[in-house]
């Protein structure tokens, strides 16, 4: 286990520390920040705003340094539509799909605009996407935006897909979990796993899988016991390849890696006895803050989006031991302001090396050239949303796929 001593602004008095998220800033070996009453929330209430900057003047392709990019198309989704595109490195679309949330067969009122979008999705060989309304449904829709299912549950945030085509899935539930508040209901995160035609199989709670493992002990030193205290954001089923290489005592394939927001851990969960095996709190030297979809990345590091852990509350990425919290590379921007995404955000480690970036507050997309750090690729979402259309439409991922077969049809 690492977990990163805290390391407070000796400038300022702990009460006018940041004052929003779990565990007690003054205990030693956790860090994070304590979250205050009115920051809360409604118990239950998942979404990220569908938009929150100037939408800018200039958009589309920003840059191409041909030769050092790694080839393939860009799968997106954004805040504004229930929506994918696959995206050209020119920057023109190539393929989408589309199927509002009003169009799904008995689907109950959204409790608000966030749940209308897509929030994430995922495609499959033969062109069918899954897609994921943010506490509200998940769908599949086959190449032509035709509904193939649709599963009307609490998935949020992140999804994956094993190799027999079942899918695994964020889920949420309010009750009681006594280890964490015995008297008043929280937000218990689910894993939840899926069957290829949107059966559900079965699920694993995430507190009661913190409470059943070697951990433990550590719930007893959060602060904030009510709401949504963890906020799991991401699952990243383990495959030989990645268990080998991440080389951590106990956690092996088939395992998932989840990542909790709101106590900025990342943990690897056994689906199968329904613990924790391993946990990481991040870097000793500098904590990550509000983190984002960790993956296993070369050399056995952990890859991560690093929310709010750079200068001034930037965003940044980081590759971590995931044995001694060192940090073994990151990446920062000129100045640091010039990236940083408050909410979401994804990074994904090309075959090559070169880093897919979706900055996501900025509708932004880049590739860094995985030796020099250099941004080769970069791409402005053209997609607003607002009244006035005065906002960018917050971009929730990028991923770089293969050109697909079924594409040349």
């Amino acid at each position: 286990m690492l977990l990163a001593s805290c390391a407070e602004d000796p400038a300022k008095p702990l009460a006018e520390q940041p004052d929003e998220r779990g565990w007690a800033t003054d205990q030693p070996g956790l860090f994070g920040f304590r979250r205050s009453p009115s920051g809360a929330g409604k118990i239950g209430e998942i979404g990220y705003a569908s938009g929150s900057a100037p939408a800018p003047a200039a958009t589309g392709r920003m840059r191409w340094s041909r030769g050092q990019t790694e080839d393939g198309l860009n799968l997106m989704c954004s805040g504004d539509a229930a929506e994918a595109v696959l995206l050209s490195m020119e920057g023109k679309v190539v393929h989408r799909w589309a199927l509002p949330y009003a169009d799904l067969p008995g689907a109950p009122p959204a409790d608000g605009p966030h749940q209308l979008p897509w929030r994430r999705v995922r495609l499959l060989d033969n062109g069918d996407l899954l897609a994921i309304h943010s506490g509200r449904a998940l769908v599949c829709v086959d190449r032509d935006s035709a509904l193939r299912w649709a599963v009307m549950d609490r998935v949020h945030h992140d999804l994956d897909v094993a190799p027999d085509g079942s899918i695994l899935a964020l889920s949420r539930v309010e009750r009681v979990v006594p280890r964490v508040n015995p008297d008043e209901p929280i937000v218990d995160d689910l894993v939840v796993r899926y069957g290829p035609g949107g059966e559900r199989l079965g699920a694993v709670s995430l507190w009661e899988a913190f409470a059943a493992s070697a951990y433990a002990d550590l719930l007893d030193q959060l602060t904030v016991r009510t709401g949504d205290v963890m906020h799991a954001n991401s699952v990243d089923l383990l495959d030989e390849e990645e268990a080998r290489e991440l080389a951590v005592p106990g956690v092996t394939a088939g395992q998932v890696l989840v990542c909790l927001r709101d106590l900025d851990l990342v943990v690897a969960v056994d689906l199968n006895t329904a613990r924790f095996t391993w946990l990481t709190g991040g870097p000793i030297v500098s904590r990550w803050r509000a983190p984002h979809d960790p993956s296993v990345a070369s050399e056995g590091s952990l890859l991560i989006f690093d929310n709010r852990g750079g200068v001034g509350e930037t965003s940044r990425l980081l590759r971590v031991d995931p044995e001694t919290g060192a940090i073994r590379w990151q990446w920062t921007a000129s100045p640091p302001s010039a990236f940083a995404s408050f909410f979401c955000g994804t990074v994904q480690q090309l075959p090559a090396g070169n880093l897919l970036v979706a900055e996501s507050t900025q509708g932004r997309a880049f590739e860094i050239e995985g030796s020099s750090g250099d941004i080769v690729w970069e791409y402005v979402s053209p997609r607003v949303i607002g009244d006035a259309d005065e906002l960018i439409a917050a971009l929730f991922m990028a991923e770089r796929v293969p050109h697909p077969a079924w594409l040349q049809r």
